[in-house]
């Protein structure tokens, strides 16, 4: 075991290309002293000039957000992330690690993480304009912790961990790297079928009651989980995705995962687009923090991302839905309300946000992805010259 978290934590300075970078940025939470060691220690082989570890306590912050005020919470400087702007003018690499609690964040408002959500991404502006343009190297990648193991999945913190290295394809031989690479050239390949369709949109059908159309932009582009500087961005990945014309979805569709977001729950919940916006929307469980995600500014009720993952998946495969987006996004197809990608879109020069919206492209300060996909999901791709292409056939890839 110990083995095979430390190729893991190499893995992770892989994904990121440190060895084109001098400084290293990881976030992570504070429970996860052991990992901490271990990746300093692999990081200490890279000629690096700096490695800064923004450890935070989430207990910490769910005690802040459950008794403070809204200025109050503002004023913390718990909520101030302007570090990642420092980093981020250096170049840095970054490493998100995330580990989820369940139900931590159960009690605390939803307009409360929506407005504190919205709080944090301007303080670190900076870094926000070059993580949502693809100009850094960044990973973002899970290590479990014993409340997500035993209270959450049921299971021992060997056994979740054990889990997750497989899905990593991590087997303690130190060439989990290479069978990434290989791995995602192979979805490169579909991407590029994908792409020589340029289709109009994508017809989204199945037995729970989805019946969706999502319009293409002209010049979409399909992406792997390789970034623009050869990283790995998702560990794991298994997406081919696009964004959509956020201005031309029609119809509804159903979720066929429950929805964690900042730990906590939405689960069985429907959308219902017109026009390309959100016009009506239910959930079982979480309602009102959908709500919020919907609301949380005036594009935040657009899609920005359309992805296709094959139900027989190995993370699905596993039969188990972990309650982290990290791995449930991965186990079949989903979407994303909110922020589009601007490498989505084949174009030679930058583009403002207002250039982006005019091609089809959402710009919104939120980007949350839900799952979609299930054993009898059909998608099929309409051409601009009126072909219809079954894409998926009973939740799995079939191009």
């Amino acid at each position: 075991m110990n083995k095979r978290i430390e190729e893991y934590a190499e893995l992770l300075l892989k994904c990121v290309k440190l060895e084109d970078k001098r400084y290293l940025f990881v976030e992570i939470p504070s429970f996860l002293e052991s990992f901490v060691e271990i990746l300093k220690d692999k990081a200490s082989k890279y000629d690096l000039i700096d490695v800064h570890f923004e450890i935070y306590d989430p207990f910490k912050k769910h005690e802040l957000l459950v008794t403070l005020d809204q200025e109050n919470i503002y004023k913390h400087p718990m909520f101030d992330k302007s570090i990642f702007d420092k980093y981020a003018k250096l170049d840095a690499a970054f490493i998100f690690i995330q580990s989820m609690i369940p139900g931590l964040m159960d009690d605390v408002d939803s307009e409360v993480i929506k407005n504190t959500s919205l709080h944090v991404r301007k303080t670190q502006k900076y870094f926000r304009d070059l993580y949502e343009s693809d100009k850094l190297n960044w990973c973002i990648a899970a290590v479990p912790n014993e409340l997500w193991a035993k209270k959450g999945l049921k299971m021992s913190l060997e056994e979740l961990w054990n889990k997750i290295l497989d899905i990593c394809l991590v087997s303690g031989d130190f060439k989990s790297y290479d069978k990434w690479i290989e791995k995602i050239n192979n979805m490169i390949k579909v991407s590029d079928v994908l792409n020589n369709y340029e289709f109009e949109y994508l017809k989204y059908t199945n037995s729970l009651g989805t019946d969706l159309k999502v319009y293409l932009p002209l010049n979409h582009v399909w992406k792997t989980g390789f970034g623009s500087h050869g990283e790995i961005c998702n560990l794991p990945t298994e997406e081919i995705f696009t964004s959509p014309d956020y201005k031309k979805t029609e119809g509804v569709v159903y979720s066929s995962k429950p929805l964690y977001y900042n730990n906590v729950l939405i689960d069985n919940f429907s959308l219902t687009f017109k026009d390309g916006k959100v016009v009506d929307y239910h959930a079982d469980q979480g309602e009102n923090l959908l709500k919020s995600i919907i609301e949380t500014d005036d594009y935040s009720c657009y899609l920005g991302e359309c992805a296709l993952v094959s139900y027989d998946s190995p993370i699905n495969n596993t039969g188990i839905v972990f309650n982290e987006t990290l791995f449930d996004e991965n186990a079949s197809c989903h979407l994303a309300l909110g922020r589009g990608f601007v490498e989505c879109l084949d174009c030679e020069s930058e583009l403002s946000d207002e250039d982006l919206r005019s091609n089809g492209i959402n710009v919104s300060n939120s980007h949350v992805d839900f799952m979609i996909g299930t054993n009898d999901l059909k998608v099929v791709g309409v051409t601009r010259d009126n072909r219809e292409i079954t894409i998926i056939e009973n939740g799995n890839l079939i191009i």
